[in-house]
């Protein structure tokens, strides 16, 4: 029975521990746009990277969170290839430099951005 307990407690520290080590922000983005898009980043993001992402593209982003220690929203910036306009609003929210949502579906129309975030209930 102690072992049993034992190794229990051991799974649940380690668990804990290196959930919150790898702060990541998980996106699934879809650009339906008529256009492709260039430089798109979300902020916080620690590693800064642009991405690009032609048009009917659906991509997994993820973003490295752990220098934030705050709570705050999620800013997507991104250039219209053909235009050149550059487009940015800010949505959703973040605890501490923890995603809220499992995963965060974020959709790009010509003339709006649509975010739903998504949570996983599997025992798994």
């Amino acid at each position: 029975m102690k072992m049993k307990l034992k190794t229990t407690f051991t799974i649940l520290l380690l668990t804990i521990v290196f959930s919150c080590s790898h702060n990541q922000g998980n996106f699934v983005i879809s650009n339906e746009c008529d256009f492709d898009i260039n430089s798109l980043y979300i902020l916080p993001d620690s590693n800064k990277q642009l991405i690009n992402i032609k048009k009917g593209q659906i991509i997994k982003y993820n973003i490295n969170m752990n220098d934030v220690k705050i709570d705050g929203s999620y800013l997507i910036s991104f250039k219209n290839s053909e235009t050149k306009k550059v487009r940015s609003t800010s949505f959703g929210y973040y605890t501490n430099g923890n995603q809220v949502e499992d995963i965060i579906n974020i959709k790009i129309l010509n003339d709006t951005i649509i975010t739903s975030g998504k949570f996983d209930f599997s025992p798994n």
